[in-house]
């Protein structure tokens, strides 16, 4: 990833060359991109080259007539010898055409020309600035080459002496450079003799830079972040704005900065905004997603690990909200928590090195990104989303059977929110020869409501756990508070229809759910045969609206029923004979295929059977969940007061209830 410095303009050695008195200009070679030893600006000494591919030059002022000066006194007019008429790219040199000012107007400037025209003045230097170093692998062990891609030549000033020793007057007689193929890229630079004993001289410093070594490796380390930061923030802006990928590939590969990139999308966005004229305007907003890719590659490592592998498997499921969860965790794989933690902290600055695990562990809990609230790559912060997800992954594919016969709800807040069931109009009136319409009263509704309650439990997540890196047992802690959850429903509903004697909860009238005064029960108790559930559909079919103008013909859908009564009960419903009946007779059996569902559960005792009407279309009973929790258990985190850690707090905001007693029948049995 790109740092950036603020440098001061640099200058390199240039080369005189021809003359023409009559003219008064004079041709030269104004750099050879040749390295230069530098220091200071760059955390200690460098070698520099410049690129002289024509997309890294900006060729522009030093073509817009910029100044011939006498040893880079840009500040002074009086110090301006001429002009450049001309500069260009030549392979790998660049050449420029000088005109000096008319003879007699300055004369330092004919000084200048004269002893350049006499070979006493040898040496010209190239004024420039840098706005892009490329590292250049494989150089020497000591001293680092940076490769200048993006420069700036401004003006070109006679001087004593330059930089670039490959550069001076372009005649036939050029100097013999020493040619060095780079063992990584395999481009060919042309080094002079001088550069060599800068080296050699350099090596001499060897003692004093191994000193910086643990510094250079740090910063090597941060530049690998920056530069995984900067693919990663370009692809993000590219997909938000709907680019495609290649664009993206692109400008990773150009070496393109974040924030150019993020102009480039914001100018598609807007040339795309200028051709497609909606009345609602859509802001796109690009932003850096570091903390997103740290945060989502560290906790699909952690889930990777976990236990009995949960998440995978509502994933292989397709449960809501893991159709797409990532778990793929790249370069995070082979983290202990331990590493998690360390690389949460430094990433919010804090040096790591020489802190033991107990210190670091406790200080990764406590410390936070800037600001009062927690941020997504904080350590207790993934923690919470592993372990959250670990819960609801648990929760979604926890066996039950409540979801099988029960209708979900949710409702706003904690108050019981109500609900209609609206009567019907019946038949509409006849009516005679020139006879009159009559009003039609508009039929009662009955009203009901639904509410939701909290359960939940609260467990602690130790430093020790962390130190031990014992995933599997954070998962388990996470897979079993999301079975717990599940499991409460299950009891919960259960427990509603255990209630007097199997009838159900009392209503508002004293009487319980299941009652004759509903008509949902089939008071002939009877065991379970093709004639008894022919009987119960019969009864349940008989069900009218409130206003008991019009049959609502309900089907039974969905039998419940105790788990000895399982095998009886699918084989009535699967077999197209009677098998009550004489099998000589071969009687049709008129009941088959009457429920898409048979539950058995040993939840149920005795013989007594329960029939539902389609959930969705008569619900008996409702679960009603509170709106913007989803349907599931929350997680939530806090610092630990009473132990040496995090504590975790499971919340459930749900409420199971009886609803509308025509959806269902009960039968005693026998």
């Amino acid at each position: 990833m790109p740092q950036t410095r603020q440098v001061t303009p640099l200058s390199t050695r240039a080369e005189v060359g021809t003359i023409n008195a009559e003219k008064r200009t004079v041709d030269l070679i104004w750099t050879t991109g040749a390295a230069v030893l530098r220091s200071s600006w760059l955390d200690g000494p460098f070698y520099e080259e410049l690129s002289l591919d024509p997309k890294h030059v900006r060729m522009g002022r030093l073509n817009n007539g910029a100044p011939f000066l006498a040893n880079h006194y840009g500040g002074d007019v009086a110090a301006t010898l001429g002009v450049v008429e001309s500069a260009r790219l030549e392979g790998n040199k660049g050449t420029a055409t000088v005109r000096f000012v008319a003879e007699g107007i300055d004369p330092e400037a004919d000084k200048v020309f004269r002893k350049i025209s006499d070979k006493i003045i040898q040496n010209v230097s190239v004024g420039y600035r840098t706005y892009k170093l490329e590292k250049i692998e494989g150089g020497s062990a000591t001293i680092p080459t940076f490769r200048a891609t993006d420069w700036e030549p401004y003006e070109i000033s006679a001087v004593a002496m330059g930089a670039d020793d490959g550069a001076g007057f372009r005649s036939a007689t050029e100097t013999n450079p020493v040619e060095i193929t780079h063992p990584l890229t395999m481009e060919r630079h042309q080094m002079p003799d001088p550069i060599a004993e800068e080296t050699k001289r350099a090596e001499a410093e060897k003692k004093a830079l191994e000193s910086r070594a643990a510094e250079i490796a740090e910063l090597e380390q941060k530049a690998v972040r920056l530069e995984r930061e900067r693919s990663s923030g370009i692809r993000s802006a590219v997909k938000a704005a709907g680019l495609e990928e290649k664009v993206a590939e692109q400008m990773i590969t150009d070496g393109t900065d974040l924030n150019k990139a993020r102009a480039f999308v914001l100018e598609e966005l807007a040339k795309r905004s200028d051709s497609i004229k909606t009345e609602q305007h859509t802001s796109v907003e690009v932003t850096d997603d570091a903390a997103e890719k740290f945060a989502r590659g560290a906790a699909a490592w952690l889930l990777t690990r976990a236990g009995d592998g949960v998440v995978a498997k509502a994933k292989a499921a397709k449960k809501p909200g893991f159709e797409n969860i990532e778990l793929d965790p790249g370069e995070f794989r082979g983290m202990t928590l331990v590493d998690v933690a360390r690389a949460s902290l430094e990433r919010r600055g804090v040096k790591t090195r020489g802190m033991d695990r107990m210190t670091l562990v406790g200080k990764a809990f406590t410390t936070r990104d800037s600001g009062p609230y927690s941020a997504i790559d904080d350590f207790p912060v993934l923690l919470e989303n592993v372990m959250g997800k670990v819960l609801m992954a648990a929760y979604a594919t926890t066996p039950d059977t409540w979801s099988r016969f029960c209708k979900t709800d949710t409702v706003p807040d904690f108050r019981a929110s109500p609900r209609y069931r609206t009567g019907s109009f019946g038949a509409l009136d006849s009516l005679t020869e020139n006879g009159e319409f009559k009003n039609k009263g508009i039929p009662d509704g009955q009203k009901t409501s639904i509410s939701v309650a909290t359960k939940g439990n609260i467990i602690s997540v130790s430093r020790q756990l962390v130190i031990n890196d014992d995933m599997n047992a954070l998962s388990d802690l996470g897979a079993k508070l999301g079975r717990a959850a599940r499991l409460s429903v299950e009891q919960d509903v259960f427990a509603l229809l255990a209630l007097n004697s199997g009838l159900g909860p009392t209503q508002s009238d004293s009487q319980p759910f299941f009652h004759s005064n509903r008509a949902n029960v089939n008071a002939t108790g009877s065991a379970i045969s093709v004639a008894a559930i022919d009987a119960d559909r019969v009864v349940m079919a008989a069900q009218k609206d409130i206003s008991s103008n019009e049959y609502l013909d309900l089907k039974p859908s969905i039998l419940l029923i105790p788990s000895g009564l399982g095998g009886v009960a699918r084989v009535i419903n699967s077999s197209a004979i009677n098998p009550d009946a004489n099998n000589k007779i071969q009687q049709p059996n008129y009941v088959q295929g009457l429920f898409s569902d048979i539950i058995d559960t040993p939840r149920l005792s005795g013989t007594r059977r329960y029939l539902f009407a389609d959930p969705s279309v008569a619900p008996a009973i409702v679960v009603a969940f509170l709106e913007g929790q989803g349907q599931g258990p929350v997680l939530e985190t806090e610092l630990g007061w009473r132990v040496d850690g995090t504590e975790m707090k499971v919340r459930f905001d749900y409420m199971a209830q009886m609803f509308d007693p025509k959806g269902a029948l009960t039968n005693a049995g026998a």
